[in-house]
């Protein structure tokens, strides 16, 4: 993570950023709370910061382990985008502060990527850069990489990968033999690692996926995704804002192949000035402001906040 670069290059940020702590540790659109929130009353601390995600919200697909009633799961609220949006809904639910314990019904159903998007928003309000990614966890399925969502934030030597997600209660279930919230290497890989093991050998695609979708496209699916959030541009799974791929059931064009290669060796690189400069310039890869999403596969138009 070198480098620095024209502050006019990321306009819709407001401000002059200067090098990449800087640009990571300041809120995104889609990162940002609501002017109603007490910034003073959110938790400044690690552990603090872990359990208000937690205690916030409730992913979908963990809801009966919770205990809450099918009927009661309130699953269109997995199409919420924003931070504001969240907390939005959040207050409605309950009437309360979002900094209030809230049962496990009430609290808004979301995935892995709100427990990212929320934890990343708490890190970036004390000023800690952080930053969102895309990829494949081997340990909620044994033998699969399932795709997931978690955070890395800077300790002021690295990038810490982070796993918001799992509660007390769910390693209870998975059973990790190590630290999510401080994740040594080969548990989680980004969409551009993954497509590399792939691409390579080392690991077979065909265990890389989620529900239906495994394989390939899937992948490449995520080094798109991947990129986009290491721009801070932190979109839901089911964004379709590209033409490089045709979708997670069709195969990956000859033509798309070779950039992807490109794209994953940039990002796992990590080389702060050269992933702007491609993400700004390349209009294959740079979300637009308006794109199409597919929500429960109903194609719905979307215009991003800035």
């Amino acid at each position: 993570m070198t480098g620095r670069l024209k502050p006019t290059v990321w306009p819709p940020y407001g401000r002059h950023v200067s090098g990449p702590l800087e640009f990571y540790s300041a809120q995104s659109p889609l990162s940002r709370f609501p002017e109603q929130v007490d910034s003073a009353s959110l938790p400044t601390d690690l552990e603090g910061q872990r359990q208000l995600v937690q205690l916030l919200l409730v992913h979908w697909g963990w809801g009966a382990a919770y205990g809450i009633d099918p009927d009661q799961l309130r699953k269109h609220e997995q199409s919420l985008r924003s931070v504001r949006e969240v907390v939005a809904r959040a207050v409605e639910q309950t009437g309360t502060p979002i900094t209030e314990a809230r049962s496990p019904a009430d609290r808004v159903v979301g995935i892995c990527r709100h427990f990212a998007l929320l934890h990343v928003a708490l890190l970036r309000q004390t000023g800690t850069p952080a930053r969102m990614r895309c990829g494949f966890a081997n340990y909620f399925e044994p033998g699969k990489w399932v795709d997931h969502w978690i955070t890395e934030r800077w300790d002021g030597i690295r990038w810490v990968r982070d796993d918001p997600q799992v509660d007390s209660f769910q390693a209870s279930v998975i059973k990790p033999d190590f630290d999510v919230n401080d994740q040594p290497p080969g548990h989680f890989l980004t969409g551009s690692e993954a497509w590399l093991a792939t691409r390579s050998d080392k690991l077979d695609p065909d265990v890389f996926g989620i529900f239906d979708m495994w394989g390939p496209a899937f992948i490449g699916g995520n080094v798109l995704l991947d990129l986009a959030c290491i721009n801070k541009v932190e979109l839901l799974p089911w964004d379709g804002a590209w033409e490089v791929l045709r979708g997670p059931f069709e195969p990956v064009s000859p033509e798309a192949v070779p950039l992807l290669d490109e794209l994953a060796e940039l990002v796992v690189a990590d080389n702060f000035d050269a992933i702007r400069e491609r993400y700004e310039s390349d209009d294959r890869v740079r979300v637009p402001n308006k794109f199409t999403s597919f929500l429960d596969g109903i194609a719905t138009p979307v215009e991003l906040p800035v």
